[in-house]
């Protein structure tokens, strides 16, 4: 079916129900906006004028002189289509201007009343084209089925939806919060989005060519909670990106621009390919998505952010390339960027990768942008950066602090993470003695492995970190399918984490891989229990093997149960078993946590191996042992009374 006769039914139907509480509909059926016989004073019963006819600058006049909220509709005979037909095939061509030709009551302009009156006569989007600039002064006003209209938005609360090749402004310039609250929905075409000064904005369901959120926080008016895209396909928008060439024959240009924002959601969009999702999006294109200025709190979650790789042409060398996927620059807090896939086609194949996937720059700022974490631990947080030219993820060398996790890197041409030493060298950088370089992330050491050996169920790695006195690390453990030449590989599956901590020597012993696996059950209060674990697997070293749990409830009593036969996934008091039969238990531990009558999730429990091993309370568990556990908790606002949390897999060795 033609989508747009598809689109064209359904606005229909919801133009007819806004029709009956909009107090009147006035009618355009000439092109020229400038033809104008009416008083500037005249209100909709003063229409038409001598000429028996209605320019869009007359309607304008009488919608804004006349009380409640009207309609504009069109209906321009094709014979009267006298603008430039060669130019403009195939639609009707509002153009000229009068003073008062904006919005300044709310008003709706709907552009398919001509598409029902001369039929589907534009193939690349809908019948009405306007050549003039048209400006929103006013709330709840509605903008539906035009086409290559440039609306620039300076009221709250309207809707541009479904139109064809739209660009479309909302300027809270004027104070910060004249513009806000506005739902941009399902227009096609590659036309602009700029939101600038204007928040509570919703962007869902468009095909933009570029995107623009920003704020002015140096005069106090940064854009703040907008949202573009959202959890669900439908809420998807397509930006294809775009650029020019400077005289140099460099290029420039991006997809999506973040400056100033504070709660910027970025959710579920497709960002720097073509619509298919197969190609670049624009040859001059240098950024997938570009961060400056000062943002706060910024999500940037499922994501597909690729095809950003821009070509030098003459007269200089044109295999020249530049690109990244997300570049992050400026300063502010709270930067997250999870569950995307960055430099993958539409297929998933790492077909479509930039220079970087993700590159911190120090640029002019010396401090960056902190609490910045590229994926996560927990289920769909971790992102796919794969099939980049040079390095997966950069990290410049003022930024610290960069917490990377639980990503899948690979196919890169260059290291899966590099740290940026303090004179801008990258590439592998070698261990020191105690970590006291300085450069990205501290020019954070790496961990050595000494020997590898795998069972049926669980994978022994024993290994070293030397690294900064008496702190606490979190090793991850990844495989890939083979392995890289250079001895530095990337992590394509991500198989869990273990928590060490160094002597005040700055040295870790690590016995093997800890595993966290299986589902935990959410609590009464809606917490998502988790087990961890903290110091090494060797026993006697100086820092005993603990297994802990997290969010659970306060003041509880709980326990951990273990078995040395195996994982499990099992129905189980209204969770999941996470362990094979049979199994043992520790003694009770209570919760602790915030005191009555407070009831919240700061509960947590410990429980030291090493010392339940020296104590003999379990002769069968001895060296070499793969242990799976669980921690079980009272929960008695639950169904089943009882909280369970994911569950631990470990080697116990010497």
């Amino acid at each position: 079916m033609n989508m747009k006769l598809h689109a064209l039914q359904v606005l229909l139907a919801l133009t007819a129900t806004i029709r009956a509480a909009d107090a009147q509909t006035i009618t355009v059926d000439i092109e020229d906006a400038s033809i104008f016989d009416v008083s500037t004073t005249a209100t909709v019963a003063d229409l038409p004028g001598p000429d028996g006819h209605i320019s869009f600058g007359e309607a304008m006049v009488a919608s804004n002189n006349t009380p409640g909220r009207q309609t504009v509709a069109f209906a321009i005979p094709t014979s009267a289509w006298t603008y430039n037909p060669q130019w403009y095939p195939g639609v009707a061509v509002i153009f000229g201007w009068v003073p008062n030709m904006s919005a300044d009551d709310e008003v709706t302009l709907d552009g398919t009343t001509q598409t029902a009156f001369t039929g589907d006569t534009n193939p690349n989007g809908w019948e009405v084209q306007f050549l003039t600039q048209f400006f929103v002064a006013a709330d709840n006003c509605g903008i539906t089925g035009l086409h290559g209209l440039d609306v620039w938005v300076d009221g709250s609360y309207c809707v541009i939806e479904n139109n064809s090749a739209v660009s479309v402004h909302l300027y809270g310039g004027f104070g910060g919060s004249s513009s806000a609250g506005n739902l941009v929905k399902g227009n096609t075409g590659l036309g602009f989005l700029h939101i600038d000064q204007s928040s509570d904005n919703v962007v869902v369901g468009n095909t933009f060519r570029q995107v623009r959120v920003y704020g002015y926080v140096a005069g106090g008016f940064p854009a703040v909670n907008n949202r573009i895209g959202g959890p669900t396909l439908a809420e998807r928008n397509f930006i294809v990106g775009t650029g020019t060439w400077n005289s140099e024959g460099f290029p420039g240009g991006f997809a999506l621009q973040i400056v100033d924002t504070t709660n910027l959601v970025v959710e579920n969009n497709q960002i720097g390919t073509t619509v298919d999702g197969m190609s670049i999006g624009h040859a001059a294109s240098i950024a997938g998505i570009l961060i400056d200025g000062v943002n706060n709190n910024t999500t940037i979650r499922n994501n597909r952010v690729a095809g950003v790789l821009a070509t030098v042409v003459p007269p200089h060398q044109p295999g020249y390339q530049a690109g990244t996927a997300i570049r992050i620059g400026g300063s502010g807090s709270g930067l997250q960027i999870v569950g995307n896939k960055i430099g993958l086609n539409a297929l998933d194949q790492p077909a479509l990768g930039s220079i970087t996937g993700i590159e911190t720059l120090h640029w002019w700022n010396p401090i960056g942008v902190q609490n910045v974490r590229i994926g996560g631990s927990a289920p769909g947080e971790g992102n796919e950066i794969a099939g980049h030219l040079g390095s997966g993820i950069s990290v410049a060398n003022t930024f610290s602090g960069v917490r990377i996790v639980g990503n899948s890197i690979h196919d890169n041409g260059g290291l899966g993470i590099d740290l940026v030493t303090s004179l801008f060298v990258h590439g592998v950088t070698p261990n020191d003695p105690l970590d006291v370089d300085t450069g990205g992330n501290g020019l954070q050491n790496f961990p050595l492995i000494q020997s590898l050996t795998s069972t049926a169920t669980a994978l022994r790695i024993v290994g070293t970190l030397n690294s900064s006195v008496s702190s606490s690390f979190a090793i991850e453990f990844f495989a890939s399918p083979q392995a890289d030449a250079s001895g530095f590989g990337e992590g394509e599956v991500y198989l869990g984490s273990t928590n060490l901590s160094t002597n005040a020597s700055g040295l870790a012993n690590g016995g093997g891989s800890v595993t966290i696996y299986c589902t935990a059950k959410t609590n009464s209060l809606g917490c998502l229990p988790r087990i961890g674990s903290s110091g090494t697997l060797s026993l006697g070293d100086a820092s005993p093997f603990v297994v802990t749990a997290q969010q659970v409830l306060n003041g509880k009593n709980g326990l951990l149960f273990y078995g040395t036969t195996g994982r499990a996934a099992v129905p189980f008091l209204g969770g999941t078993l996470c362990t094979k039969q049979p199994v043992k238990r520790t003694m009770v531990q209570n919760a602790g946590g915030s005191m009555p009558p407070v009831a919240d999730c700061s509960g947590t429990y410990s429980f030291d191996l090493d010392a339940w091993i020296a104590s003999g309370n379990d002769p069968a568990l001895t060296l070499g042992d793969v242990v799976d556990a669980q921690y079980w908790s009272r929960d008695v606002a639950s169904s089943s009374g009882v909280g369970l949390t994911d569950a631990l897999e470990f080697f116990v060795t010497p």
